[in-house]
């Protein structure tokens, strides 16, 4: 194993581990372009480390697709999945759940084998640890759209009557 697969291993695992730590927080859900700061930087890296390179025959693009469609799928069942309320300060609030963090490992663990299937069967430019933040920030994107169309469509509760 080449020492820059080490790191980007090493980037990968970190950036994970990081992810499930935040999803199990509760946080409140904000507007404006900073809540896909993390997608952002996962697309950025991916990028950096070689996320972006094109896909060459019929079998590496379907490799390509076929994760594409997986990161919508996981990003749209874990923006449902995610918990969103609005807390007695009035502030809109979301935390993730059991299975929305299982459902990125899953989702991480199934392009990390396609990735290992891809280099075995030579399809090296169907997929990388490049790509898989680059699928990763699709479904953080993905979900925190979601997230945020639950929260803000939630009504405060109204205030008892006084008696």
């Amino acid at each position: 194993m080449e020492r820059t697969q080490i790191v980007e291993i090493v980037v990968v695992i970190a950036l994970m581990a990081f992810s499930v730590y935040k999803q199990t927080q509760r946080s409140e859900v904000k507007r404006g372009m900073g809540v896909f700061l993390i997608a952002i930087v996962y697309a950025a890296i991916g990028a950096v480390t070689g996320g972006l390179a094109v896909p060459t025959g019929a079998a590496a693009w379907l490799l390509l697709g076929s994760g594409a469609v997986l990161s919508l799928i996981v990003g749209l069942a874990r923006g449902y999945l995610t918990r969103v309320w609005i807390d007695a300060d009035g502030h809109r609030m979301s935390q993730g759940t059991v299975v929305t963090v299982g459902l990125f490992i899953a989702l991480v663990a199934s392009k990390v084998g396609l990735t290992v299937f891809a280099g075995y069967h030579g399809y090296q430019s169907a997929s990388g640890f490049g790509q898989v933040l680059v699928v990763v920030a699709v479904m953080i994107a993905v979900q925190e759209y979601i997230v945020r169309r639950r929260a803000f469509t939630l009504q405060p509760a109204s205030a008892p009557a006084p008696v």
